[in-house]
């Protein structure tokens, strides 16, 4: 279940289990922060700074309305716990206290810059729903406990709803080898008028000698080989 809330707005009588929720939590609250962001957090709340709150099993999501003229979004986590049994107000009373989280049980992020755990924006957003619970303490149930039966197979059911779902997209999607592939552009340069003008591309490869005998004979030509060595005698003899 997620219940999204506009702190305020609600109207109802105080609940003495629900003062001590919001009392619990205040205290757990102040315990995390360092004294100048909780007076910080604590004024944003009494400001109106807090415009909405989304409370669901083990998360609560808040906007916040800081220095800078875009809000900052809020996300404090816990790790759900067992639902009891809660039939009547007498066991909510006597479960109060497990279910409300300490300062070390609660996770605090923000998007604004400041690197404080928690910030003054988290801190706003835990005393707005504290100030929530006093007249409505099954708030803290809904953000403390694992989702009532129903809502948990109704949950599960959808999302084995979305699995299968994508399971047949997968079937009907063609393979790699069924799909068409689009045919490959041809090269700029393979029109009429550059094949006129370059004529047949690539060229054709030259006759280039590879062996060491057609090497030499490449290199030296049509030289007179007797000659050439007769001639390299005669010179070194001169030197002498």
């Amino acid at each position: 279940m997620t219940i999204v809330i506009i702190p305020g707005q609600f109207r109802g009588e105080p609940h003495p289990v629900g003062k001590l929720a919001s009392t619990l939590l205040s205290v757990a609250v102040a315990g995390m922060a360092d004294p100048a962001r909780f007076r910080r957090g604590k004024t944003y709340v009494v400001e109106g700074a807090v415009s909405r709150l989304q409370v669901s099993s083990g998360q609560l999501l808040a906007t916040v309305t800081g220095s800078r003229s875009d809000a900052y979004q809020v996300i404090v986590a816990v790790r759900p716990i067992e639902r009891p049994d809660l039939s009547s107000p007498e066991l909510l009373r006597a479960q109060i206290n497990r279910l409300t989280p300490e300062g070390s049980e609660l996770m605090v992020s923000c998007s604004c810059p400041d690197d404080a755990d928690p910030c003054k924006h988290g801190v706003a957003a835990l005393l707005a729903f504290a100030a929530e619970l006093v007249s409505r303490p099954e708030l803290v149930v809904e953000f403390r406990c694992v989702p009532a039966d129903g809502e948990a197979r109704a949950s599960r059911a959808e999302i084995g709803s979305r699995s299968r779902a994508g399971e047949r997209h997968l079937r009907l999607a063609p393979t790699l080898n069924e799909r068409v592939r689009a045919p490959e552009p041809p090269a700029p340069w393979e029109n009429e008028e550059w094949l006129e003008f370059l004529g047949t591309l690539p060229p054709p490869t030259p006759d280039v000698p590879r062996e060491p005998a057609q090497v030499r004979r490449a290199m030296l030509g049509t030289i007179d080989l007797g000659s050439w060595v007769q001639s390299a005698i005669d010179e070194l003899s001169s030197l002498g």
